[in-house]
Order: structure tokens, then C-alpha cells, then sequence
């Protein structure tokens, strides 16, 4: 009698969905090694937190004079510092980018993906990183505009909400910063990349000058530059002086600002994922 032997069935292991409370917690001990990280390098945050300090004090005290539309030095430094805020909060997309592209160019997203813990912890923790730099690069100008004589005119609530507005654009850069980072391939391609779009479209905006100044066929390029919105708005919400300007943007600044910012992420988010889940697949 010949004996039958059979061979159970392979069943495939599940592995359970992390819960919001694994990912958050996941997210904070990333987080709290891209500080560690930022900390035994500090090259690159120090110059990215000097750089704007330095354009404040050269344009506010050298250039002031010449660049202000009525040559008043103390009033152009007044409108100089949101404007420089703002820039700072866009320039903030090129250390994002870098960063998730030198994460994934050296497979250091590979190697955590391999334990057991939350995907999407790698990606929330650059953007929770990123928000943290942004607070301290805004809480830098803001001490450098008040030692310069800047200070905002509207109350507490308009302070907050120039604030608030901000960092949800930087909040919106960011996203789209991973996404960069996620397609190119090393960091010094993201910056090249990056550098190159930002630079043109923060000179050509209001945030120094009025549109009036420009050149006719200019002009309407500042003024439906997306960094003029940001700076008009963050101007009107701390209740500083803004250029002279009567066209739609500018009268409608804030409204725009939080349109860009909302959508910027509706577009870049579901991508980025997409992205994230694709890499070394």
C-alpha cells in the first residue's frame, strides 16, 4: 500500500497595516534623526540661515536707498523684510528636494522600508523636519526685522495669520520638494534643477520693486508672479506698506496665496506617494 503525502498550502504571511499612532511615532524618531543629522553637519543649515540674514542687511542698508520707490531708507527696510521672509520660505524647496534625493540616492530609504515599521513615516518625517527649519528660519528674520526697526502694524491675530499663511506655503514647497527629490536622481541634480526656476521668478516679482518700474511687457509677469502673491499677502497680514500696485493679484493677494498653496498640494501629494511606493519595488 503506497502512502500519499501531502503538502500543505503555502499561505502568505500578512503583515498589518501600520495604525496612525505606529506612524507618528515611527515619524518622531526619524525626525529626531534628520535633527542628529542636521547637527553633526551643521554646513548647510548655517549657510542657508545666514544667507537671508545677509540679503536683509545688504538690500535694507546698502541698496535701500536706491531701490525704494520714495528713497526712503526706514520704509523700504519696512517692506523688505516680509518680502525677504517670503523668498526664504520659497527657497526652502531646494533643501527638501536635496535632502529626499540624497536619502534615496544612498539607499537609506531602502534600508529603513526593510524594518518593521511605518512606510510613510520616511516621508512625513522630512516633511516634519523641513516644517521645524521653516519656524526657525521665520522666527530668525522676524528678530533681525525687529532689530532693524521693522514691526508689524496689524494686531496679534494678523501677525499669526501672516505667519500661518506662510508656513503653509513653505508647507506647499515642501510636498513639491519631495516629489523633486523623488525624481531626480542625486542631490546636486535636484539643486540644479531647482535653483535655476526659483532665482528668476524671485527677481521677477514685486518683492523688491514695483511693477510700474518694469518695463511694459514686463510688468504683468511680476504681478501674477506667484512669489509676488505670497509677498503682497504677507505684507497685508502683518499690516506693513506694500508697493504700489492696483492690478487683480495684488488686491487679491491672499486669497490667491492660499489657493496656490491648497492646490500645489492636491497636485503634488498623491504623485509623491505614488513615487515612494514605486522605489525599489
Amino acid at each position: 500500500m503506497s502512502t500519499v503525502t501531502t503538502t500543505p498550502a503555502h499561505t502568505e504571511r500578512h503583515i498589518p497595516r501600520p495604525g496612525p499612532a505606529k506612524t507618528w511615532s515611527d515619524t518622531l524618531t526619524l525626525a529626531r534623526r534628520n535633527l542628529r543629522h542636521m547637527a553633526r553637519e551643521p554646513f548647510e543649515p548655517a549657510i542657508a540661515l545666514s544667507m537671508p540674514v545677509l540679503m536683509v542687511l545688504l538690500f535694507g542698508y546698502v541698496f535701500g536707498g536706491v531701490m525704494s520707490p520714495t528713497g526712503d531708507e526706514a520704509g523700504y527696510r519696512t517692506m523688505l523684510v516680509p518680502a525677504m521672509i517670503a523668498m526664504v520660505m520659497f527657497y526652502g524647496i531646494a533643501g527638501t528636494a536635496s535632502g529626499v534625493a540624497r536619502d534615496t540616492s544612498l539607499s537609506v530609504m531602502s534600508r529603513f522600508r526593510s524594518l518593521p515599521m511605518s512606510p510613510a513615516a520616511l516621508l512625513w518625517a522630512r516633511v516634519l523636519t523641513d516644517m521645524l527649519r521653516a519656524v526657525v528660519e521665520i522666527a530668525l528674520l522676524l528678530g533681525v526685522g525687529l532689530l532693524m526697526g521693522w514691526r508689524p502694524e496689524s494686531d496679534a491675530a494678523g501677525a499669526a495669520a501672516a505667519i500661518a499663511l506662510l508656513l503653509l506655503f513653505r508647507l506647499s514647497l515642501v510636498c513639491t520638494g519631495v516629489l523633486v527629490g523623488l525624481v531626480m536622481p542625486n542631490p546636486d541634480t535636484a539643486s540644479m534643477v531647482v535653483y535655476p526656476m526659483a532665482f528668476p521668478l524671485t527677481m521677477l516679482s514685486t518683492s523688491f520693486i514695483p511693477a510700474q518700474a518694469m518695463p511694459d511687457w514686463l510688468a504683468p509677469v511680476a504681478e501674477w508672479n506667484p512669489v509676488s502673491y505670497v509677498v503682497t499677502a504677507t505684507r497685508e497680514l502683518f499690516g506693513n506698506p506694500s508697493l504700489p500696485s492696483d492690478s487683480w493679484p495684488a488686491e487679491h493677494a491672499v486669497l490667491l496665496t492660499l489657493g496656490l498653496s491648497l492646490t500645489l498640494i492636491v497636485l503634488v501629494v498623491p504623485p509623491a506617494l505614488r513615487r515612494f511606493a514605486r522605489l525599489n519595488r
